[in-house]
């Protein structure tokens, strides 16, 4: 693994005895990668948060070996090409090269930087999708690490400021409740608890917002509400209150287990990650 500090001006943010969040973003030099820093360095501003762009590097196998062997040569080449996408972000910016991002690494990132939320930029056609991003998607997700997906196409605010929250009213506990926290308090933005049903069901709608009462976001959130979507598909519900509340981040709850009738398995969280038209944070939890 090798580090390297970029030149970048300093954040006006003021220094306090909590650690600043780390957005840690995968970087390549593709579209929908370069969309995600442009994202996370707008977001590190008011945060005063400092920025990490990770690179994986793509290892292909070929009859037996590495189509691309390491060598210093290609480490400093690379290290230019991704130190020189450091310099556009004009915030403090480290530089991360690994070759094989694997659980244990992922890990010890997530402990160096922490809090910490990992970063990835979502490529408008499926079929661009590079291999290794969608390896290093898996590995995060199996990891319990918080994600924020960023769409290639997503041209609205960055500032979180119109949060949807999809609960199904189920007891949680957020495995890294600090970068939940860190990410939205600054902007103390709407945050509207979701609810999607086929039928009328109150009750869930009651359960759903002290869940998310009780958690790290209630205590970000400026102002805190419920909505209720009546719709058969919990995917469908949740688009269509993208659009009525005008949300400008969507934030999953990913439970280590759920049961096929809880409203977001994980079934229904791999569609929304492909097809959500505004960033998604997707936030690692426990059943309570």
């Amino acid at each position: 693994m090798t580090t390297y500090q970029a030149q970048a001006l300093p954040s006006a943010v003021p220094v306090t005895d909590t650690p600043a969040l780390s957005l840690i973003v995968l970087t390549n030099f593709f579209p929908a990668a370069r969309r995600a820093i442009r994202y996370a360095a707008e977001l590190a501003v008011p945060l005063g948060a400092q920025l990490v762009l990770l690179h994986v590097r793509e290892v292909s196998v070929l009859e037996g070996e590495l189509l691309y062997p390491p060598s210093e040569e290609r480490d400093g080449e690379l290290l230019v090409a991704v130190q020189a996408l450091a310099d556009e972000t004009y915030v403090p910016t480290t530089v991360e090269l690994v070759d094989d991002l694997q659980l244990s690494t992922a890990a010890a990132l997530a402990r160096r930087y922490a809090p910490a939320v990992f970063v990835l930029g979502q490529a408008a056609d499926a079929e661009e999708e590079c291999e290794v991003g969608a390896t290093v998607l898996e590995v995060l997700r199996s990891g319990e690490f918080p994600l924020l997906l960023v769409p290639e196409t997503y041209q609205g605010a960055v500032t979180p400021t119109q949060v949807l929250v999809a609960a199904d009213g189920e007891p949680f506990a957020l495995s890294r409740p600090e970068a939940a926290r860190q990410l939205l308090a600054q902007a103390e933005p709407r945050l509207t608890v979701v609810t999607v049903s086929a039928i009328e069901d109150d009750q869930a709608c009651a359960a759903a917002l002290r869940q998310v009462q009780r958690s790290a976001l209630g205590d970000a959130a400026g102002h805190l509400s419920v909505e209720a979507i009546r719709h058969a598909s919990p995917v469908a519900g949740v688009l269509r209150a993208v659009d009525q509340l005008q949300a400008n981040l969507v934030v999953l709850i990913a439970r280590r287990r759920s049961f096929l009738g809880a409203m977001f398995h994980r079934s229904v969280t791999n569609r929304l990650l492909g097809i959500c038209p505004v960033p998604l944070l997707l936030l690692p939890a426990s059943d309570e």
